[in-house]
C-alpha cells in the first residue's frame, strides 16, 4: 500500500501526460488512469502517509541518523569506512539531508496546511502544524539558523532569508500551542495517518508533549526561563485541554510494515554492509564484566555478543579503518553488532517516547521549571526508566534466557529486571541528580541518534571523550555545516546567517546551547 502512496506523484503525471495525448473524449475516457491524481485534486490523506514515511526514512537514514547522530553521541561506532565516525561528515550527505527535507516531507506538510485551510480541516491543520514544527525544529538544532518564514511562501523569493533559531523556536511553541487547540478527537477524522492511526487525541499529546522537549531545549537562556516556566505550568495545570504522552502507548514511533521499500532504514543497510558496532561508551555504562549479574538489562536488547564468543564488548569511536578492523585482533568479530531488535525490517522509526518525557520533567522539575509536588524529580526519573524498560519488555523477556542461561525454564517478570536495575546501576544520585537524568536519557534513546545527539550538546552529559583518531580538533562535533548547494543557490543569506551565528563549521553551537 504504501509503495503505491510513494509513486502517487508519478502516476499524477503519467494520468496527465495520458489526457494530453488524447484525441477524442471515448479515446480519452478508455485511457484514463482511475487511479491517477489529478493535478488540482486536494489528497491530504495520500500526502500525510508520503510525509509521514519520509521523515522517518530521511531522520533514520542510515548517513544522518546513525553514522552522524548515533556515532557522535557515541551509541555506535564505525568498524568499517569510519571516516563519519571520525568527524568528516560526507559534502553530499550534508547537501541531501537539507535538500531531501526541505523538498520532500516539508513541502508536503505545507500542502496538508494549505489543503486543511482551504477546505475548513481543523485536524489536518492541526496535524499538519505538529509535524511541521517536529521537522523543523530538527533542522534548526542541526544547522542553527535556517530558512524558516519564507521556506514554502510560493510568492517569496526563490532565495529565502535566514531566520535566527531563536525566532523559530518561539514560533514552533506558538505554532504547537494552536495545533493543540484546532485538534478535537470528536472532529472531522483524518485519513492516510500512519502515525497515530487517525487517533486526533495522540496528536493532541504529541503536540504537548514535543512542546515540552522544545521548551526544555531553549531553557539554558537566562532570558527565556520565566517564559519557559510560564508555557511548562500552562501544559502541566491543565490535564485536560492539554494532554501528554502517559504510556508507551502514546509513543510518536513509525512502525514500517516490513518489507521493501517499507521497511527501516537500518534493515536495507544491513542487507549489504556489516560496518556498524555498539560503541565502548555505551557498552561501559550498561555493562562491568565484573559485576555481570547486575547489568542494565536493555543491553540484550541493544546489543549481540560478538561473533568470537564472550560478552559484550563495544568498539571505541573514531578509530582509523585499520585500528577498527584490528581491534582485539579482529573487531568485526571481537566486538558486539546492534542488536537486531534495531534491524528487523519492521522496527520502529521513534520520533518521541514517554520515557523521554518522563526524564523531560524529572530535569525540569530537578531545575525547579516546573512544580510536580507530591512527586518528586526522582520518581519521574525512575519512571523514565520504566516505560523505557517496558518499551522493550517482550525483547527484554526473551533474550534474557539466551544470555544467561539460568534463566532458561524460569518465569521471567520484568518488574523484577527493573527493580534490580533501579537498585544497582540505575540507583538515583542525590548528589549528581542532573547527571544522572541526563545519562539515563541518553540510554533510554538508543537508535534516536538525533535527538540524542542534540541532548548530549544541551546537557554535556554523559561526558564523552573525543574520538581517538577524530579529525575535528579533537573536539566532538556540534552542528552540521550549511550545505554547499546553499552557498550556490542562496550565498547571499548563507553569509548574513554565518555573520550573525558565527563561523560554518561543526564546531559552532547553536541558539540553545549553552553547556
Amino acid at each position: 500500500m504504501w509503495r503505491w502512496f510513494k509513486i502517487y506523484r508519478w502516476i499524477a503525471i503519467t494520468g496527465i501526460l495520458v489526457g494530453m495525448v488524447s484525441c477524442t473524449g471515448d479515446f480519452e475516457e478508455l485511457n484514463r488512469n482511475p487511479n491517477a491524481i489529478g493535478a488540482n485534486a486536494d489528497h491530504p490523506d495520500m500526502l500525510l502517509t508520503h510525509a509521514v514515511e519520509s521523515l522517518g526514512d530521511q531522520l533514520f537514514d542510515v548517513w544522518l541518523g546513525h553514522e552522524i547522530g548515533s556515532c557522535w553521541v557515541q551509541h555506535m561506532a564505525k568498524v568499517q569506512y569510519t571516516d563519519e565516525d571520525r568527524y568528516v561528515p560526507r559534502n553530499d550527505v550534508i547537501n541531501s539531508v537539507w535538500n531531501n527535507l526541505y523538498a520532500g516531507p516539508g513541502i508536503e506538510i505545507q500542502r496538508i496546511y494549505e489543503i486543511g485551510q482551504r477546505k475548513g480541516h481543523a485536524n489536518y491543520i492541526g496535524v499538519a502544524l505538529v509535524l511541521k514544527s517536529y521537522l523543523f525544529s530538527v533542522l534548526t538544532d542541526l544547522y542553527g539558523d535556517i530558512p524558516y518564514t519564507q521556506a514554502f511562501n510560493p510568492d517569496s523569493t526563490l532565495t529565502p532569508q535566514y531566520d535566527t533559531q531563536e525566532s523559530i523556536y518561539l514560533n514552533l511553541i506558538q505554532n504547537l500551542k494552536y495545533a493543540n487547540e484546532l485538534l478535537n478527537p470528536y472532529g472531522d477524522g483524518i485519513e492516510g495517518d500512519i502515525l497515530f492511526h487517525g487517533d486526533i487525541l495522540k496528536w493532541k499529546k504529541f503536540a504537548n508533549s514535543l512542546r515540552l522537549r522544545i521548551l526544555l531545549r531553549m531553557s539554558g537562556h537566562a532570558e527565556q526561563e520565566q517564559f519557559v516556566k510560564s508555557e511548562m505550568s500552562s501544559i502541566l495545570g491543565n490535564s485536560t485541554d492539554n494532554p501528554i504522552f502517559t504510556s508507551n502507548s502514546d509513543n510518536a514511533a513509525l512502525h514500517y510494515l516490513g518489507s521493501y521499500p517499507n521497511n527501516h532504514p537500518l534493515n536495507e543497510t544491513y542487507k549489504t554492509r556489516d560496518d556498524h558496532r555498539v560503541s565502548r561508551t555505551l557498552v561501559d555504562v550498561m555493562y562491568n564484566p565484573g559485576n555481570h549479574d547486575n547489568p542494565d538489562w536493555r543491553i540484550v536488547v541493544y546489543a549481540q555478543t560478538p561473533q568470537a564468543g564472550g560478552f559484550w564488548i563495544g568498539l571505541p569511536n573514531g578509530l582509523t579503518s585499520a585500528k577498527a578492523a584490528a581491534y582485539l585482533g579482529n573487531g568485526i568479530r571481537r566486538t558486539s553488532k546492534i542488536g537486531e531488535y534495531f534491524i528487523r525490517p519492521n522496527a520502529p522509526a521513534m520520533f518521541m517516547s514517554f520515557a523521554e518525557v518522563n526524564f523531560i520533567l524529572a530535569e525540569a522539575a530537578q531545575r525547579n521549571l516546573i512544580d510536580i509536588s507530591p512527586l518528586t524529580p526522582k520518581d519521574y526519573y525512575e519512571m523514565g526508566i520504566d516505560a523505557s524498560y517496558r518499551q522493550y519488555a517482550r525483547e527484554i523477556v526473551e533474550n534474557i534466557p539466551v544470555y544467561y542461561p539460568s534463566f532458561e525454564g524460569v518465569s521471567i517478570n520484568i518488574d523484577d529486571f527493573i527493580t534490580d536495575f533501579l537498585n544497582h546501576n540505575g540507583a538515583w544520585d542525590a548528589a549528581n541528580p542532573l547527571q544522572k537524568i541526563a545519562t539515563q536519557k541518553w540510554v533510554a534513546m538508543f537508535d534516536q541518534g538525533l535527538q540524542a545527539w542534540f541532548e548530549w550538546r544541551r546537557t554535556g552529559y554523559p561526558v564523552l571523550t573525543p574520538a581517538e583518531d577524530g579529525l575535528n580538533g579533537g573536539k566532538i562535533p556540534v552542528r552540521l555545516r550549511y550545505p554547499s548547494d546553499e552557498y550556490s543557490r542562496n550565498g547571499e543569506n548563507v553569509a548574513k546567517a554565518v555573520a550573525l551565528q558565527g563561523d560554518d563549521n561543526l564546531n559552532t553551537p547553536v541558539w540553545w546551547d549553552c553547556n
